[in-house]
């Protein structure tokens, strides 16, 4: 059995905040955290998910099927899907557990804050510590992604070929070190800016047939009209055929960018897997316990699903909602991986309520709408007024991204639909 002993530290100074034990054989995985009795003794310690509280025991952890064998809020900073992918692709066919795919990845790029070392004290070194090449970072710069682009090219095309000739590329294992703890279905990786912020730029895919960056971002634009706070986020014109989208990172702050502000995904938030398909009012609930300020982010919540429902977003997994540290509480964070769906219906990946599902319906909304604690009057008005703002302005916004013919004709599928028509008649 191969065991691993790591030591758990928080933020940019590696503050001890406990240990993490995982084992592996050829039938199993298993994991333990425990907190150290510094972080319990500390004034400003929190628990690093409401299914970790602070306490001085043991909490242990096994792999199952889809469940995996680490805590919740440390399995948010490893990567899922596109991520896993590369570092599958990239390890010379070694068996990889979820403990690998963490520690494979850049600690200068893990989400939130948590940092994962070889050893306690001054004598620890982070896992994995940031690839460089003279002295510098290898994450790439925003001005210049085109071996990145051509890269994630190859990659989705033929795999096997890639790793064959990664070699020959700038860097060598160009994707890898750029990627960090991204996951998800399309390509995207980590870039810096001239200022040392880092951002998240979304690739194009090989089989797209309309430019899903430009409907990304107009979607972000009408969220943020319509009173939901959301990630900063541009078009990026420069990649062949089909634009990128550059999403700025909301996990650093402070000069340079250096502070890690600590994060944890809405899956974290509500449960210790994802055995149940967790609802909004799952969260909503959660809120009212462990929020920092419940009554504006539950409002905000509810805000967040009517809009979803309006524009068709039905990638609104748990993953996709996420939640920063405050000094009371955590707070939902900035909205991001905001999608209209380009297929007519559809369902929501995270529920309304167990009651009312997951159907796209904005009556169904409006009938839950005391469980966000809203009257069905303050609720009709929000959504009558989300719809106003997607029916009036997605054009307008569209033109100024420079949307094309073929990417108005989809969103046009998408955005003047019967749930926009019913809200409007509210």
């Amino acid at each position: 059995m191969a065991r691993r002993d790591i030591d758990v530290r928080l933020g940019a100074s590696g503050v001890p905040v406990g240990t993490l034990i995982a084992d592996q054989d050829a039938q199993r995985e298993t994991s333990m955290f425990r907190y150290a009795q510094a972080w319990l003794d500390n004034p400003r310690a929190f628990a690093l998910s409401p299914f970790l509280p602070l306490r001085n025991a043991p909490f242990f952890f096994k792999k199952e099927r889809h469940i995996s064998s680490l805590p919740s809020p440390v399995e948010d900073g490893a990567p899922d899907s596109w991520g896993r992918r590369i570092i599958n692709k990239t390890s010379a066919g070694a068996h990889l557990a979820d403990i690998d795919y963490l520690i494979g990845t850049d600690d200068f790029l893990r989400i939130g804050a948590l940092r994962y070392f070889d050893a306690p004290g001054l004598e620890g070194q982070a896992l994995a510590e940031p690839r460089t090449r003279k002295g510098e970072t290898r994450v790439p710069m925003l001005h210049s992604m085109q071996d990145v682009i051509l890269a994630a090219r190859d990659f989705e095309a033929d795999p096997d070929a890639y790793v064959e000739k990664r070699g020959v590329l700038v860097g060598g294992d160009i994707l890898r070190d750029a990627v960090g703890s991204l996951g998800g279905a399309r390509p995207k990786v980590n870039a810096m800016d001239e200022d040392g912020a880092l951002w998240i730029v979304k690739l194009p895919k090989q089989n797209d047939t309309y430019a899903m960056s430009r409907a990304e971002v107009m979607a972000l634009r009408l969220a943020e009209l319509a009173g939901i706070r959301v990630a900063e986020a541009h078009v990026l014109n420069d990649a062949p055929h089909f634009p990128m989208i550059r999403v700025r990172r909301f996990d650093r702050t402070g000069e340079g960018y250096a502070a890690r502000v600590p994060y944890i995904s809405a899956q974290s938030f509500v449960a210790e897997d994802d055995s149940k398909a967790w609802s909004y009012e799952d969260i909503a609930m959660q809120l009212r316990t462990h929020g920092a300020d419940p009554a504006s982010d539950i409002q905000e919540l509810y805000r967040r699903l009517c809009f979803s429902i309006l524009v068709r977003n039905t990638d609104d997994h748990l993953r996709n909602h996420g939640f920063l540290r405050a000094a009371r509480g955590w707070r939902l964070s900035p909205a991001f991986d905001i999608n209209p769906e380009h297929r007519s219906g559809g369902y929501l990946q995270t529920p309304i309520s167990e009651i009312h599902g997951a159907k796209c319906s904005i009556m169904a909304a409006l009938d839950a709408a005391p469980f966000f604690d809203l009257s069905s009057y303050e609720a009709r008005a929000m959504i009558r007024s989300i719809a106003e703002i997607v029916s009036a302005r997605w054009r307008e916004i569209g033109t100024t991204l420079q949307m094309t013919s073929v990417d108005f004709n989809a969103m046009k599928a998408v955005l003047e639909n019967e749930e926009v028509e019913h809200a409007l008649r509210l």
